[in-house]
Parts: C-alpha cells; structure tokens; sequence
C-alpha cells in the first residue's frame, strides 16, 4: 500500500529525531546506531524502527526496546505530533564484506 505524504513527513520527522537522541541525548558506548527506515501505522499507534549497528545489532535492538518508553518521551520534546506512538526497533543484519 502506497504511504500518503503525510505518513512519508512524520516517518522522515521521527527519523530525524532519532538519530539526534542516539547521538546526543543516548550514545551508546563504543557502538553506532544507524536508523535505515522508519514505518508509522496510520493512526499513528506505533512505529517499527528498523535500526543497523557496528556491533552486535540483535543485542542494540533488545536495550532500545527495553527503553523505548523514554525514548518515546525525548521524541516528544522533539517532534510535535498528535500522538507519538508505540516504538519498535527491528535489527536490520548488515551485510558482510
């Protein structure tokens, strides 16, 4: 199903607005976070975040999960939408050289 334009604005804001909380308000020791795709239900309930790492992309994943009620809280303050939603981080395996 085709996203509307509206969904594509929200998805690339939550994006952008997670990428300055992993680096500003979150880092996380010796590793990086790269957020690859953001996909926001309709009604804005929850959001999959799908999310690489440098090390151990399974491991990043289930901590971000654990937290995601703070992260969903820093969101807040950064992104001004009627309703922020449930978050998910899904690991994305990076491919191998």
């Amino acid at each position: 199903m085709k996203k509307s334009h509206k969904s594509e604005k929200v998805n690339a804001a939550i994006k952008k607005a997670l990428s300055e909380i992993f680096i500003y308000d979150m880092p996380i020791q010796d590793n990086m976070i790269t957020i690859v795709n953001v996909d926001t239900a309709q009604d804005l309930s929850k959001a999959d975040i799908y999310i690489t790492a440098l090390k151990d992309v399974e491991k990043v994943a289930q901590e971000l999960n654990q937290k995601q009620g703070y992260i969903g809280h820093l969101l807040s303050n950064r992104v001004r939408i009627r309703k922020i939603p449930v978050l998910k981080f899904i690991p994305v395996p990076s491919p191998t050289i």
